[in-house]
Order: C-alpha cells, then sequence, then structure tokens
C-alpha cells in the first residue's frame, strides 16, 4: 500500500497494528500495516510511489513518518539484528 491509501485508512480508524520489520538486504526498515477490510483484516507493505517495497534507512525515519501519518505507535521486529555484532541502525 501507498502512503495516500495508508492516510485514508488512519483517517477512517481502520489500522489495527503497525510494524516495522529489519531487513537484511537492503540493510533498513520497512513497515507492515494490518487494518481491517470488508472481508476481514489485511495485511500490506508500505509501498514507494513507484512500487516495491518502502525501506527506510533506521527506526528514527520510521517514528517521523508514521508519525507524520497520525501513527504514534507501532511494533519494531528486530530479528536479525541481535548476535551479529552490528550496531542498529
Amino acid at each position: 500500500m501507498q502512503v495516500p491509501k495508508l492516510k485514508v485508512l488512519v483517517e477512517a480508524g481502520v489500522v489495527r497494528d503497525v510494524e516495522a520489520i529489519h531487513q537484511p538486504d537492503p540493510v533498513g526498515w520497512t513497515v507492515q500495516v494490518t487494518h481491517a477490510s470488508r472481508t476481514g483484516e489485511r495485511r500490506e507493505v508500505l509501498e514507494r510511489q513507484r512500487g516495491g517495497a518502502r525501506v527506510f534507512a533506521t527506526l528514527d525515519a520510521v517514528a517521523r513518518g508514521l508519525a507524520g501519518l497520525g501513527l504514534i505507535e507501532f511494533r519494531v521486529h528486530a530479528a536479525g539484528l541481535a548476535g551479529t555484532g552490528e550496531e542498529p541502525p
């Protein structure tokens, strides 16, 4: 889903869950949104304007982007970061 659709879903109050998920390649964070639909619940990845998953460089960037849409809470799935010896982005 792209940002304009997410804005509509937020305004309608149907967003149920937002999760930032660490991605090893390309390194960064994607956002998955669970929302109510006519047939139950749907889970969709936030996409770039020209298609493909939107990858944020840092969790701070995720937080700023979501806050700008009125989403002030989200979960973080950081699997793959623990034990790698790298600092999270």
